[in-house]
């Protein structure tokens, strides 16, 4: 029961990070890989809190690293404002790896390589929820309030005025429209979601190492918003929850496990392609 309980955790997490990718990747068109950084900020700054030698109690410390995030987000996502298409791909490429090499070599603040261990559980009001049952409980809670954010959005006008924009920045931008505030505030949003799924992400596992935020971790997460479906809400759910469950499938094949990890990075490659080539608008999305 425990694994299920664990993978049910993780996939919530996931979600989380999915409506992140899927509203700057899927409904404003801003094409980012390096979400999981972001991811991994707010990770790290929910750690560091929680071990400090008079720790800080968890809804504080996340609620820092939302914000920390949102900031983080929304530098992230000005080059987009200058840049376009394939320039801004190169940019938030290099982003991705300039936290990266952060994560790995600040060894004072990450724990370089070697990772943070023994990071604490989560606790509400004073009570530790030391039981996957009760951390799966949380992560729900947050999946909720974030999908019901991310509905609410996109059947708002201010979620129309995102895909208008995703389709004809220049004809926006000459309606009158504040393109600028529009991008900046679905890159804040994007930020707080990918901040609340790192400090769950950090809590859950109770380690972290730069590995879970590298470029493979970005580009996990755009194959499940393109093969859930980009720019919906069931998308962002149906992907992480699919592509979460391929790893297990693979544990009962015969495959020795120095080539274990290159092979589910194989086949997230080949998810990629396929649907792309032959679904672009995934299981459940709009066509891109």
């Amino acid at each position: 029961m425990d694994f299920w309980f664990s993978y049910i955790t993780l996939a919530e997490i996931y979600v989380l990070l999915g409506l992140s990718t899927n509203l700057l990747v899927g409904i404003v068109g801003i094409f980012s890989v390096s979400q999981a950084a972001v991811f991994g900020v707010g990770a790290y700054i929910v750690a560091y809190f929680l071990m400090m030698p008079e720790p800080m109690s968890f809804l504080p410390a996340l609620g820092i690293a939302a914000i920390c995030c949102i900031l983080l987000n929304v530098l992230v996502t000005l080059p987009s404002l200058r840049v376009s298409g394939d320039y801004f791909v190169v940019t938030s490429f290099g982003i991705q790896l300039l936290a990266t090499a952060v994560f790995t070599n600040w060894t004072a603040g990450t724990g370089g390589a070697n990772g943070l261990p023994g990071i604490p559980p989560p606790d509400l009001f004073g009570y530790e929820l030391d039981s996957t049952f009760q951390i799966m409980a949380l992560c729900l809670c947050g999946l909720l309030l974030a999908c019901g954010c991310f509905w609410l959005i996109m059947r708002a006008p201010f979620g129309r005025l995102l895909r208008a924009i995703r389709e004809d920045e220049l004809a926006i931008a000459a309606a009158g429209k504040n393109v600028l505030r529009a991008k900046v505030s679905a890159a804040a949003l994007a930020g707080a979601f990918a901040g609340v799924a790192g400090g769950l992400y950090a809590t859950f596992l109770s380690f972290i190492d730069p590995s879970s935020f590298d470029l493979d971790a970005s580009i996990l997460l755009l194959t499940m918003v393109v093969v859930g479906g980009a720019r919906t809400l069931a998308g962002s759910i149906i992907g992480p929850f699919l592509l979460l469950a391929l790893p297990q499938l693979l544990t009962m094949i015969e495959i020795p496990n120095t080539i274990a990890a290159a092979m589910r990075q194989l086949l997230y490659g080949v998810l990629l392609i396929v649907f792309m080539l032959f679904r672009p608008q995934g299981l459940a999305g709009e066509r891109l």
